[in-house]
């Protein structure tokens, strides 16, 4: 009996083995197919999931060294100034998207397609992220400093836009139109007087009847600026000697911010700061002072308007045009605290972004005389279609953020590639094992790239402002190829505003100025926080006498 079991135990010892693997797979198989009926929106189970797993394209990866990654190759195309012109070139070189690390830890995904640029959007979630200037970062770390919309986030921002959203993008918004129109026609005016007064004196040389606007980029950041204080505060408060006073001050500092800010950019703030470097002193006190005179603003506009309001019963019994948004902020119960952020980062944001969009449509209309005479026929017989077709193709070619990020909030497939939420811990020296913190990935739209495309629009290069009239759409293959204001919840919430104000600048410069860029050198844009022009505009009015 012993030599016979003997013999036949190895082969019970197999049946054993077999039996047991069979049991776990079969135990394997009714979970899997308990998990897939429990969990169906489930995209994957790892070492589970028996089916063929969709292949992604590898992401194009542009090679760098550690560290640094490509920062020597920006610095040779040119630096931070040119960025925009270095990623265009990746662009042709890489495809319609591609990843590269421009220095440091943070990895960047650019997209250029219109399709792609639509996809990002549509993943950005509930609360979309966007990066943020660096130097403002630390300066409102430093000075535990809360601001405004644009650096808010999650449930505190949703909730304020949403107010905004109402106040500002939806609805009736006749009211705003009243005092945009008010302020530009007072600077339109302040123009021709000028060039009345400059064309007197020089009466008797009848070919050089023009005026060249002073300080142009000055003009029309205190235009601007005056533009959002009417909305917010109404213009029989801002027209008071004393509040116009206030924004003469306050447009300068203003503006000295958008040039300390701009320096920053190619020059670490945080190394800057630490060895209390002039550039940053510079920032830092630039930063204090429209902080406090904004604050200082709010205030004396506030007691003008109550001053005024005791006239009134309530209100809500003014006229429609003479509401304004500190009212309608007042009545949807917005603390007045969070109205002074709201309105001093409105002001900043609009100080620099409005300007210089309409520093470039006025730099555009100057180049054409026969487009000025087709616009200044269009207003006379009450359309805007070319109008609103030249304003677009400012915006695309000289779009003033040449790119838009969003933080990616999950996993992501994009154009046929997956794409990770966070870039993964990264190992700085690996004796000392040390490691920075986890990041997300940043997708940036390149905006200057995607408005040049020919596979978006016919003769990119050109100013074709009938490319967006009705009966012209084969000239625009895709409309999301130029994205100038963003799409979805985080969109700009001042689209409104300043394309109002680029229709009622340039509809009267239009209608009573012939207008020649006196330049000599070409214009080219570079990058200082916006697209700027790269040299000082110097644009001439003439009268239009047809």
């Amino acid at each position: 009996a012993m030599k016979k079991g003997r013999s036949f135990g190895p082969l019970l010892w197999l049946r054993h083995l077999l039996d047991q693997l069979l049991v776990r797979l079969l135990s394997l198989r009714f979970f899997h197919w308990k998990w897939r009926i429990e969990s169906p929106n489930l995209e994957r189970c790892s070492g589970l999931d028996l089916r063929p797993v969709p292949k992604f394209v590898p992401l194009p990866r542009v090679k760098g060294l550690p560290l640094v990654g490509t920062l020597l190759d920006l610095i040779a195309a040119g630096g931070a100034t040119h960025l925009h012109k270095y990623i265009d070139a990746r662009h042709r070189q890489y495809g319609p998207i591609f990843r590269e690390r421009l220095g440091g830890t943070q990895d960047a995904v650019f997209v250029s397609s219109a399709n792609l640029m639509r996809g990002a959007f549509l993943h950005e979630g509930q609360y979309p992220q966007h990066p943020l200037p660096d130097a403002w970062t630390l300066y409102n770390q430093q000075h535990a400093c809360q601001r405004g919309l644009f650096f808010m986030e999650g449930a505190e921002w949703l909730h304020n836009r949403r107010i905004l959203n109402r106040l500002l993008l939806n609805g009736n918004l006749n009211w705003m139109d009243v005092h945009i129109e008010s302020c530009t026609r007072r600077l339109v005016e302040h123009w021709r007087i000028r060039m009345v007064e400059a064309t007197a004196i020089d009466s008797e040389n009848t070919d050089n009847r023009s005026y060249e606007l002073p300080q142009l980029e000055q003009q029309l950041y205190r235009w601007s600026i005056e533009v959002l204080c009417c909305i917010m505060f109404g213009t029989n408060v801002v027209t008071s000697p004393e509040i116009q006073s206030s924004l003469d001050n306050f447009t300068q500092i203003v503006h000295k911010v958008f040039e300390h800010s701009s320096r920053l950019m190619t020059f670490p703030p945080r190394l800057a700061q630490l060895l209390r470097l002039r550039i940053w002193r510079d920032f830092e006190a630039n930063v204090d002072e429209v902080l406090q005179e904004g604050a200082s603003i709010i205030d004396h506009c506030i007691g003008l308007q109550q001053q005024q309001q005791q006239d009134h019963e309530h209100w809500e019994h003014l006229h429609p045009h003479e509401a304004t948004l500190y009212h309608r902020l007042q009545a949807a119960e917005v603390p007045s605290e969070m109205i002074k952020r709201i309105f001093v980062d409105l002001v900043i944001a609009a100080g620099d972004t409005t300007a210089f969009s309409s520093q470039w449509a006025l730099f555009v209309l100057s180049q054409d005389l026969q487009l000025q005479k087709r616009l200044a026929r269009e207003r006379a017989s009450n359309e805007s279609q070319l109008l609103h077709g030249l304003i677009k193709e400012s915006l695309r070619l000289y779009p003033v953020a040449p790119f838009i990020g969003r933080y990616l909030p999950q996993d992501t497939h994009l154009g046929g590639h997956f794409i990770e939420k966070d870039v993964g811990e990264i190992v700085l020296l690996k004796i000392s094992k040390l490691r920075l913190p986890i990041l997300q990935t940043l997708v940036l739209l390149s905006l200057y790239t995607a408005g040049r495309d020919a596979s978006h629009f016919e003769q990119p290069d050109r100013v074709l402002p009938e490319r967006w009239c009705m009966g012209n759409s084969e000239q625009v293959h895709h409309s999301h190829g130029s994205l100038p204001f963003a799409i979805g919840q985080r969109s700009c919430i001042g689209r409104r505003v300043a394309l109002k104000q680029l229709h009622s600048l340039l509809g009267r410069c239009a209608t009573q100025f012939e207008m020649q860029c006196l330049n000599e050198r070409t214009v080219d844009c570079v990058l200082r926080m916006v697209t700027v022009p790269d040299q000082t505009l110097q644009l001439a009015l003439r009268a239009r006498t047809e």
